[in-house]
């Protein structure tokens, strides 16, 4: 009867094989290397994202302005408001009254 206790023992007693070890061990560590690795790039990717998405507010607040300003330019009025003090256009029957200019003192 011992000896079918020392071969139960012996059976349910298993030698582990360093190769399966050292390969275990090298994965571990090759997973927990990728896995900072992916941790780093996603930190990147976050941070990128919040800068593109303040910069696309940036560019919809231009764009909003930009957009009022073609309104703006688009009107009659300011077209000859624009016609009047830059050009110095006037309409049928007005007399330009312009400011004397200065002579400069040498």
């Amino acid at each position: 009867m011992r000896m079918r206790d020392k071969r139960a023992t012996k059976r349910k007693r298993r030698k582990t094989n360093p190769l399966i070890i050292l390969a275990m061990g090298t994965a571990l560590i090759l997973a927990g290397s990728w896995s900072y690795q992916l941790f780093k790039i996603d930190q990147s990717m976050e941070s990128q994202k919040s800068q593109l998405v303040e910069q696309k507010k940036a560019f919809i607040t231009e764009n909003d302005k930009l957009r009022k300003d073609i309104e703006k330019l688009n009107t009659p009025s300011y077209i000859e408001q624009l016609a009047r003090q830059k050009l110095g256009l006037v309409r049928k029957g007005e007399i330009l009254i312009a400011p004397k200019e200065s002579e400069a003192t040498p």
